[in-house]
C-alpha cells in the first residue's frame, strides 16, 4: 500500500474487519482517507459475505481479494475519494455508509452492530508488510455490556492462547479461513472470561524453581496485578470496589519476607507481632490445609490479615495471605472477603 497519513499514523491500518451471526461470516473493507494535511478525514468501505460453514479455502479467499483490494486502492487522498465515490461530502458519505453497513448485515442499529456479532479484525503492519489478527470481543457486568479487544494471543492474567495469528501475502487461503474462524473462537472465549468474571489458573514460575498454579479469586472485583513490581511478592490480586478506586484489599502469594527463621508458630507469631504492631487478636497454629501447613490469623485497627504458610526447599516460607488494612471501617469485606480466601488458599497447587 502507499501510505498518505501523516508519518507518526503510518505504523498500522486495520484493513479488515470480521463479523459472525446466524452462521454467516461478513467481511468489511476499511480504506483511510487523508487530508492535504495528512490527518485522516474518514474511511471508504466495501463489503462481502459467506456461511461460515463454506470451506476454509473460500473463506480465505474473500479475505486475500478484500486485501488486495485494500493495497491497491491504499490511503485514498480527497481527490481520489471523490473520483471513486462521485460524493463530495465526506461526513455525509460516512453517515451513510453506517447505514448501509447495518443493511447489508442485517443490524438494526449500531448499538446491535457493536454489542450482538462475533468479532475480530486484521492489523496490518506498514512498515513489516505483515498482519495480526486482533481479537475483538463483548463482555458483560451486571446489566452492562462493553467492547474490549485484545492480542491474538489474548490478554495475561484473563485468558492466553500459545500461538499467534499472524500471516503475510504469501498466506494459503485455506489457512488463513481457518485463522479467521479461529480468531472468532478466541473472542468468544475471551468475551466468556470477561464476562463471568473468573480468569482461569496460571501458572508462577519462583525463584528457586518451583511452580505454584494459583486459582484467581471468583469475584468480578478482583484484578490480576501480577506481582505488583515488589520482589518478594509472585502475585497480588487487588480487591477494587470501583473502577477508579484504590485497592481495598489484596489476596498475595509472597515469600513472607518477614519471617527470617525457620517456620513455626512461635517464629510467625512474633514477627507478625514485630511487623504489624500490638495485636486485638492473633491466633497462630499448624494445620494440613492444601499445600500449606501453618495458619495465621491477625487482627488490630490497622491490618486484618489471614495467611497460610509452607517451608518451600530451599528454605523459603512461602505465604499466601489476605491482607486488609483498616478493617473497622470496611466491615462488610472482613466478612465476605475470608471466605473467598479460604478457597483462594486451598486451591494453590505445586506443580
Amino acid at each position: 500500500m502507499i501510505a498518505k497519513l501523516q508519518e507518526y499514523m503510518n505504523g498500522s491500518r486495520i484493513p479488515l474487519l470480521f463479523r459472525r451471526r446466524n452462521g454467516i461470516v461478513y467481511f468489511q473493507s476499511q480504506i483511510e482517507i487523508a487530508r492535504e494535511d495528512g490527518l485522516c478525514a474518514g474511511r471508504y468501505c466495501e463489503f462481502d459475505k459467506i456461511s461460515a460453514d463454506a470451506p476454509l479455502e473460500e473463506i480465505g479467499m474473500i479475505a486475500k481479494r478484500m486485501l488486495a483490494r485494500f493495497h491497491e486502492l491504499s490511503d485514498l487522498t480527497i481527490d481520489e475519494f471523490k473520483a471513486l465515490t462521485g460524493c463530495d461530502d465526506i461526513e455525509a458519505f460516512e453517515d451513510e455508509q453506517r447505514q448501509q453497513i447495518c443493511r447489508f448485515i442485517g443490524a438494526k442499529n449500531g448499538k446491535e452492530l457493536r454489542l450482538s456479532y462475533d468479532e475480530c479484525s486484521v492489523d496490518y503492519l506498514v512498515v513489516k508488510d505483515h498482519y495480526a489478527f486482533v481479537l475483538d470481543y463483548v463482555y458483560q457486568e451486571g446489566r452492562k455490556k462493553w467492547n474490549d479487544s485484545s492480542l491474538s494471543t489474548g490478554e495475561k492474567g484473563v485468558l492466553t492462547f500459545s500461538a499467534p495469528l499472524e500471516f503475510d501475502n504469501d498466506v494459503a487461503p485455506e489457512r488463513l479461513g481457518e485463522m479467521i474462524l479461529e480468531a472468532f473462537d478466541r473472542s468468544r472465549k475471551m468475551a466468556e472470561v470477561k464476562s463471568s468474571g473468573v480468569c482461569p489458573p496460571k501458572e508462577i514460575d519462583l525463584f528457586e524453581g518451583t511452580i505454584v498454579e494459583v486459582t484467581p479469586p471468583k469475584d468480578k472485583h478482583f484484578a490480576d496485578y501480577d506481582d505488583a513490581g515488589v520482589g518478594e511478592i509472585y502475585q497480588d490480586y487487588a480487591y477494587i470496589a470501583r473502577e477508579g478506586s484504590e485497592s481495598s484489599a489484596d489476596f498475595l502469594l509472597t515469600a513472607a519476607p518477614e519471617i527470617y527463621e525457620d517456620l513455626s508458630c512461635d517464629n510467625i507469631r512474633s514477627a507478625w507481632l514485630e511487623a504489624f504492631g500490638k495485636a486485638d487478636e492473633l491466633d497462630v497454629t499448624e494445620t494440613e490445609y492444601g499445600i500449606f501447613r501453618y495458619r495465621a490469623e491477625f487482627r488490630n485497627k490497622k491490618m486484618y490479615r489471614i495467611a497460610y504458610f509452607r517451608e518451600l526447599n530451599d528454605g523459603t516460607a512461602l505465604e499466601c495471605c489476605l491482607e486488609l488494612t483498616s478493617p473497622s471501617k470496611k466491615k462488610k469485606l472482613t466478612e465476605k472477603l475470608p471466605e473467598i480466601f479460604e478457597k483462594f488458599a486451598l486451591d494453590c497447587k505445586i506443580k
